[in-house]
């Protein structure tokens, strides 16, 4: 019995992300991907009609990703500001080194040239916005923070994380994810609400 074109695609999808880890978007063919998943490139291609299809089905994937890593961080026990810590992290937490962080980033910078990519790169990172913002919001509902402009803040914490990604490249010897507590230390370290015990 044929197995569900979901699983298929997810399959087919984590062999796009293994191959953009090894050799960036602007590198990767076909052939790099059908290795890592067993399957033909002609019926990769029968499933997607295209390379550019391809990419853009495994955009909307990560897209989905996204917006389910949120809705976990929303649901779990957690304080707010450690779920939201917890999304970050979960975001690379498959990545073994500075270099597969470079290449899989290359999807999004190199993608800029061709308006559909553009565009799911534009939501994704519009969707990360919008739930970190609505994150700060219940921490600040729940008096975990003080009020503050969370969209400042979004921004801020966003290009933090931005940045500590391009310092792993300069400090490999560190995690990623002691990186990340570094910036939500200094960051939220004005913003935590004394008055909680």
């Amino acid at each position: 019995m044929a197995r569900p074109r979901a699983f298929q695609d997810e399959v087919i999808f984590h062999g796009v992300y293994q191959a953009l880890c090894k050799k960036g978007y602007g590198q990767v063919a076909l052939t790099d991907i059908t290795e890592e998943v067993s399957i033909s490139p002609a019926a990769l291609m029968k499933r997607f009609g295209s390379k550019k299809n391809l990419f853009l089905a495994y955009g909307d994937y990560v897209l989905e990703l996204t917006r389910q890593a949120f809705q976990d961080a929303s649901q779990s026990n957690l304080s707010r500001v450690e779920a939201l810590k917890a999304v970050f992290k979960h975001s690379t937490g498959r990545m073994k080194d500075p270099v597969e962080l470079a290449n899989h980033t290359s999807f999004y910078l190199e993608g800029t040239a061709d308006p559909d990519l553009l565009e799911r790169t534009r939501s994704r990172l519009r969707l990360i916005d919008d739930h970190t913002q609505h994150m700060l919001e219940q921490a600040i509902a729940s008096q975990e923070i003080i009020p503050c402009d969370v969209a400042k803040v979004s921004r801020v914490l966003q290009s933090a994380i931005g940045g500590a990604m391009l310092i792993w490249i300069k400090e490999s010897d560190r995690t990623l994810d002691e990186l990340f507590d570094e910036c939500f230390e200094m960051i939220f370290a004005s913003l935590m609400n004394s008055d909680i015990d």
